[in-house]
Parts: structure tokens; C-alpha cells; sequence
């Protein structure tokens, strides 16, 4: 297939581009040109075509993908409904439409950061939404985007917090900057957060198995299973080779500002991957060998801007 892919040269974006490529899928890369990277696909693969235009512009959008004529449209940076409503106008409604969202959409998101228990675990699909919105920024509402893809009979995946090679979000560096530094002892809190991931190659096979069928609807993409967070922290340290580090239990109200998830909760975000499975055929590989190859791969490129300061960990170990 003739493949348009908005957003598509960071993290989940390349998995998905080097995924469908593999595959022998035809991508169009459409993005505004900020990150370029070289390595974009592996070299055994055939170099893929980019197209630099603000997504936001449906009219540039439009031209962009009209001498490409796109089969489908997988759309990964479409976060609110702007960005939704000028991806749709740029295509016709025989074009498959793939897009990328988040639980960040379930009520149970607004919960945890209100401090608030409001839903029974797991989150299906069918789960209460939000009410209020924006609350993670005025750029961000992937209830917006949904609203616009659904209705046009979209496959629309709702994430859980991605891992793997190439994240900007560095979900293990809570972990990770203390293994770097060599540090022996990690406080953390009552540990019992249960935050549902999923890897980024999974993420890719969902979009893969989206493309091959005709799935409209929403579907949760994560692991079937789901360590709490301290638990997590020692998978961590397993996969870096650093089982020795002592994880040293301290009241939550001292925990560093960067530990706070191994603290106490009110609300988790556990979500159910049943539909996914059934429909899609959709499952993970095995989730301790992508944990221990995507630490491994962070530890190998750390972040130029990783803090060397401990003094909130020693204060609250002393």
C-alpha cells in the first residue's frame, strides 16, 4: 500500500516506518522537517520519502499527499481536533485511516492527576471518557482528535505509556541516571502504581495489523500484563545488570520529585488489551526480552541533559 504518515521521524513514527517498510509498503513521511534523522530506516532497507509541510495547514497538507495518492493515512502526531480536521480534509474517504491516541482519554486520566479514584480497573473501551479536558496543555486533547476519526470510520489505538528504543519521554530514567551514576541505594515509596506500557515495536504491529483489515473503532494496545511500580524498578534494574542496587522503602511525602510514581496512587491506569487481542489478532512478544533490549539501548544513549544531583535522594536516605 501507498502509505501517508504524519509524524513520522520520532519514536513510535519510526518503529511504524521501518515496520511497514519491511513489509514492502510504500510510506510517505509528512512532517515539517525539525527532526531529520539519518537512520531513519536501517540501511538494508530502501530509503523513504519525505514530504516537509505544517500538518496543521490542510491546504499545503492536501497538495503534499495529492501527487502521492495515499491508500492509507496513518496519523501519529494528530492531537487535537486542527491537526485531525486538516489530515481528514487532505484525503478522500475511500483512504484507510490508521491514528495513534492514548488512555489519556479514559475518565480514570483525570483521576490520577486530581488525585482522584474514579474508575474500576481494567479500562475497556468502554470505560467512562473524560469530561474535562486539555489537562495536559492547550495543544493536547486526543479526545478531539478521536471525535474527528471515529465518525470517519477510523482504527483509532489507544496507547499505554510506550518504552522503547529512541523515547523522548525516557520513562526509564527514574531508574536509569541513578544506575549511570553508580548510585547503590534508590528510595522509593509504597511502589503499587499500576501504569499499563506497551512496546513500540507492538505499537507498529498494531498499525501493521490496523492497515490489513477493516477494524473501525477503538482498541487498547498494551502488554496483557502489568508490573506495579516498584516491581517495575527492579526489572529495570534487572535489565541494566544492576540487581545488587538496593530499593530502600521511605514515606511517599519524601520522595524526590522524579520517584513520585512509586508512590502512592489514587488512581490507576490499568487497561484491558481483550479487544485488541480478539479483533486484531493483535499480541505483544515477549515483554521481558523488549524491556531488557530497549534498557539496554537507553543505557547505551543516555540524554545530554541527565541531572547529576542526588541531594533529594541522599537527604531522604540519610
Amino acid at each position: 500500500m501507498r502509505i501517508a504518515i504524519l509524524g513520522g521521524t520520532r519514536f513510535i513514527g519510526r518503529a511504524v516506518v521501518e515496520r511497514l517498510v519491511r513489509e514492502g509498503h510504500t510510506p510517505l513521511v509528512v512532517h515539517r522537517g525539525d527532526h531529520e534523522p539519518d537512520d531513519l530506516v536501517p540501511d538494508d532497507l530502501v530509503p523513504v520519502e519525505h514530504a516537509h509541510v505544517d500538518r496543521h495547514d490542510g491546504t499545503a497538507l492536501a497538495a503534499a499527499l495529492k501527487p502521492f495518492d495515499p491508500e492509507a493515512l496513518v496519523d501519529i502526531s494528530g492531537m487535537n481536533a486542527a491537526a485531525a480536521d486538516a489530515a481528514l480534509g487532505a484525503v478522500g474517504p475511500s483512504v484507510k485511516l490508521v491514528a495513534i491516541s492514548s488512555g489519556d482519554v479514559y475518565r480514570a486520566y483525570d483521576g490520577l492527576h486530581s488525585d482522584r479514584t474514579t474508575d474500576a480497573l481494567p479500562l475497556t473501551e468502554e470505560s467512562p471518557l473524560r469530561e474535562r479536558r486539555f489537562v495536559d496543555g492547550p495543544e493536547y486533547e486526543n479526545l478531539e482528535m478521536e471525535e474527528r476519526y471515529l465518525p470517519a470510520g477510523a482504527t483509532v489505538l489507544r496507547l499505554g505509556a510506550v518504552y522503547g528504543e529512541h523515547d523522548y519521554q525516557r520513562r526509564f530514567e527514574f531508574v536509569l541516571r541513578r544506575v549511570r551514576a553508580g548510585r547503590r541505594r534508590i528510595p522509593v515509596g509504597s511502589g503499587q502504581f499500576l501504569f499499563s506500557r506497551v512496546y513500540v515495536g507492538d505499537v507498529a504491529a498494531a498499525v501493521s495489523l490496523a492497515l490489513g483489515g477493516d477494524h473501525p473503532g477503538a482498541f487498547n494496545v498494551v502488554e496483557p500484563s502489568t508490573a506495579p511500580y516498584r516491581l517495575f524498578a527492579e526489572q529495570i534494574l534487572a535489565a541494566a545488570g544492576a540487581e545488587d542496587t538496593e530499593l530502600v522503602r521511605v514515606r511517599d511525602d519524601l520522595l524526590p520529585s522524579d520517584l513520585s510514581l512509586t508512590g502512592a496512587i489514587d488512581q490507576h491506569l490499568l487497561m484491558d488489551q481483550w479487544k485488541a487481542r480478539t479483533v486484531l489478532g493483535w499480541a505483544p512478544v515477549d515483554p521481558a526480552e523488549t524491556l531488557r533490549a530497549a534498557v539496554q539501548w537507553h543505557l547505551a544513549h543516555p540524554p545530554t541533559d541527565a541531572s547529576a544531583d542526588f541531594a533529594e535522594d541522599d537527604a531522604v536516605l540519610d
